[in-house]
């Protein structure tokens, strides 16, 4: 309820600036122009391109810029009431909330950016094209792009366990391209004072041309997920044991990440890497991954491997480079006496550690072929009780709130009970402590039940 009421007077005091704003700035500008800004800004709201976790981008800034060379910061303030119709149309929930913050945050990001650029200009007497104000319009990019993901991350901060300062980093690749669009900007208002406003139509190519680069990045992004995804399905075709174990230790791994207040990128990276933890599964012999009974000393060392020879997969793959470590030590502990390589818990980054906890917590809570799922209350008393020595305690607890706040239930369904031919699945019971190693160590013990000590990791998780 806090955060509710944070969330609003945050919005709140951001649209009563916004509205100030623009009710000083009406008496100032040409009503022609400003209709002409509005209807730019509008569309290029309505060909926006939405992006990863429904992230969208647009090239009204632009419009802004050019606003702001013609007309002033009031100009800019002004037009930025265009883009009010999509925001109101394209909100799925909280509609006149998230539509009044957008609306708010780009008329006040405008009006910076047209002060830094009046600033300059009238403190030097420039006049537009002269060197110094193609320098203020840089200038102006750069304060728009600023105080505009500043609004942002001021929102996220107060609506969701991100930090504000976690978030703002993230603004390099939206200040990489101010030169471009300042650019565009420029040759935009030399186009119009030399020719007319109708030859606005001519800058259609540029704007488009930016356009498909936001395009061809988001293609890009969505390539990037379909080729982690299809790692994931050569692993679950081969591993009949494990199908949608990935799918729910990514979901699981971010819900624990963001509750730990682990920054965006890192989240990400977090997603990529428990989507791909298992990915060494393809280089284990299909006799061993799909053995219905334990694996022997050989077999068990075969299994081992996997994390291995997952991160030897992944080496090549230059953006997924820093998801490397969490493929290879996903099976380590913090006393060291995981596998393959004993690290202790210097070399298990906050991340690995997620993975790890959540990846034995989906094994114990799933029903495989030679047993049943524990239950989560008893899932979370086994994670509890190797904390120090296997998980890291803060990891556990902050798991522990994720799946009490969503509900959490067990994965009962086995995905391959034809493969049991009508045998039934033994029962599980908490204590089977084994599990805590992804259910690896369950599949080479001795028999199939009990399970075996934490202590002596066998098996194939």
């Amino acid at each position: 309820m806090a955060g509710h009421r944070g969330l609003t007077g945050y919005v709140a005091s951001t649209a009563l600036v916004a509205l100030a704003a623009v009710a000083w700035s009406l008496p100032h500008v040409d009503a022609r122009q400003a209709a002409i800004v509005c209807v730019a800004v509008l569309t290029a709201e309505v060909f926006a391109s939405t992006f990863r976790e429904e992230v969208t981008a647009s090239l009204s800034s632009i419009v802004a810029l050019v606003a702001i060379i013609i007309g002033g910061p009031q100009l800019a303030i002004v037009g930025a009431l265009g883009a009010l119709p999509v925001f109101l149309v394209r909100a799925s929930d909280r509609r006149v909330l998230r539509a009044s913050f957008n609306s708010g945050q780009y008329a006040i990001s405008a009006g910076a950016g047209g002060g830094a650029y009046l600033l300059i200009t009238t403190t030097t007497g420039a006049a537009f094209p002269d060197l110094v104000t193609l320098l203020a319009v840089l200038a102006a990019a750069v304060t728009h792009c600023v105080v505009n993901h500043a609004l942002v991350a001021g929102v996220i901060a107060v609506s969701t366990p991100d930090r504000f300062r976690d978030t703002f980093h993230t603004i390099g690749p939206s200040l990489a391209m101010q030169v471009p669009y300042a650019g565009i900007a420029i040759l935009t208002v030399v186009v119009v004072e030399r020719a007319s406003w109708w030859a606005l139509a001519l800058m259609a190519v540029p704007a488009l041309t930016a356009r498909y680069g936001l395009l061809a990045f988001h293609e890009l992004d969505r390539a990037t997920d379909t080729m982690v995804r299809s790692f994931v399905k050569a692993i679950e075709i081969k591993d009949l044991y494990t199908r949608g174990h990935s799918e729910r230790v990514a979901a699981l791994s971010v819900h624990v990440a963001e509750e730990m207040q682990i920054p965006y990128e890192q989240r990400r990276l977090t997603r990529y890497a428990a989507l791909l933890h298992d990915v060494g599964k393809i280089g284990v012999p299909l006799c061993i991954i799909n053995k219905p009974g334990p694996l022997d000393d050989d077999e068990f060392a075969q299994m081992k491997l996997h994390p291995t020879i997952g991160a030897e997969i992944l080496r090549d793959i230059d953006f997924l480079e820093p998801a490397i470590d969490i493929v290879r030590y996903h099976h380590e502990r913090l006393d060291g006496r995981g596998y393959p390589h004993g690290v202790g818990s210097e070399d298990l980054t906050p991340v690995v550690r997620i993975v790890t906890a959540v990846d034995a917590f989906d094994a114990m809570t799933s029903t495989r072929s030679y047993r049943r799922a524990l239950t989560v209350d008893a899932a979370l008393a086994e994670l509890h009780r190797c904390t120090t020595s296997q998980f890291d305690p803060d990891v556990v607890a902050a798991l522990e709130t994720c799946v009490r706040r969503l509900g959490w239930e067990p994965t009962v369904e086995f995905a391959s009970e034809a493969e049991l031919g009508g045998a039934e699945v033994p029962e599980s019971r908490a204590g089977e402590s084994a599990a805590l190693q992804a259910d690896e160590r369950a599949r080479a013990t001795e028999t199939r039940y009990p399970l075996g000590p934490v202590d002596e990791p066998r098996g194939r998780g």
